[in-house]
């Protein structure tokens, strides 16, 4: 096991430590920073930055060959971190001998330790692992805002006050589909220079703010959570793949929603996220594929399509597969 014991806790010292221990390069641009792990310990890199409203932006992303421990001993407050796992895992603690907590792929966590007491990383071992971190310096990020804590809920408060680090806080849940998205664009964006930073100041605050609604959905009853959990997600194509066979006879959605045990405004969640349209939208264009299907076959007349694809009127029909491909479906037969 190889440990690395670390005294920073903002970007530019931690990853300037790392570099140092790792013996390797350290690089900079716009004060974005970003070391590649060296081939003794395995593959990929540890980049981020700090912005001066106090909201910082970390990844890890790589595969270690051997166990690896990140060890942050800093006694002063370190900042309130917001983790999201894409994939691997991770083991968690803020002591030594303190409870170790795995957060693992399509988790999200929200980390606070003791002001005397630092985190503890351990890695996996010939494990792939992407994680990202949105880490906010309490202090900082209260001298930046126009509004009194006081006036935000107190679940919010209890998280964003502590400045002093008298409270720790280790809350896991699952992360949603929005949030995936917003941190793949992350990923994927490839300009540099100002315009990159100007992106990363904006998508660390929508990932901040996705976390938090996540956080404040899940201290309602199951009952009242709006947000679709990324664990739901496999509900979704369920559904859809149950559409996708029942299109003759497909129920409504309220009866889907209680066949799957997912409420309707998730369903509609995970379709938008999936498809970008409602699921009834989805339905009208799984019907308008399977007609076009079965009219190039040629071996069904327009009122045997039409009760096929599960619709009872023919004018209804003619009307959205001529939205939809441009031309009247006695038309199209004809031509065949």
């Amino acid at each position: 096991m190889e440990v690395f014991n670390i005294q920073g806790i903002f970007v530019k010292d931690i990853l300037s430590e790392l570099a140092a221990q790792f013996e390797t390069s350290l690089t900079e641009s716009l004060s974005e920073y970003k070391l590649e792990l060296p081939k003794s310990l395995g593959e990929g890199f540890i980049q981020g930055i700090n912005f001066p409203n106090g909201v910082g932006l970390l990844q890890f992303k790589g595969k270690f060959k051997k166990q690896v421990v990140f060890n942050f001993t800093s006694k002063k407050v370190h900042p309130l971190k917001f983790f999201y796992c894409l994939e691997g895992s991770l083991i968690h603690s803020i002591k030594p001998d303190g409870e170790r907590r795995k957060i693992q792929q399509y988790q999200s966590a929200i980390i606070s330790s003791y002001y005397h007491f630092g985190h503890i990383y351990k890695f996996p071992v010939d494990e792939y692992f992407n994680f990202q971190l949105v880490e906010i310096d309490r202090k900082a990020f209260r001298e930046h805002i126009n509004y009194k804590l006081e006036d935000i809920p107190y679940y919010f408060y209890k998280l964003f006050a502590d400045v002093e680090g008298v409270r720790e806080v280790f809350y896991k849940s699952n992360y949603t589909l929005h949030l995936a998205q917003v941190i793949k664009e992350i990923e994927e964006f490839d300009k540099d220079n100002l315009v990159r930073v100007n992106f990363l100041g904006a998508k660390a605050l929508e990932a901040l703010s996705l976390m938090l609604t996540k956080y404040e959905d899940d201290l309602k009853e199951n009952n009242q959570q709006r947000i679709l959990r990324k664990s739901e997600f496999e509900i979704v194509n369920d559904v859809e793949n149950y559409i996708d066979q029942h299109l003759m006879n497909i129920e409504t959605i309220d009866e889907i929603s209680k066949k799957f045990g997912l409420s309707k405004q998730k369903l509609q969640q995970g379709f938008q996220l999936k498809h970008q349209h409602s699921i009834n939208e989805y339905i009208k264009n799984k019907r308008l594929e399977l007609a076009l299907k079965l009219l190039d076959e040629g071996e069904k007349n327009i009122s045997e399509i039409v009760y096929e694809i599960g619709l009872s009127s023919r004018s209804y029909f003619s009307k959205i597969f001529k939205e939809k491909y441009k031309v009247a479906p006695s038309t199209y037969l004809s031509s065949k």
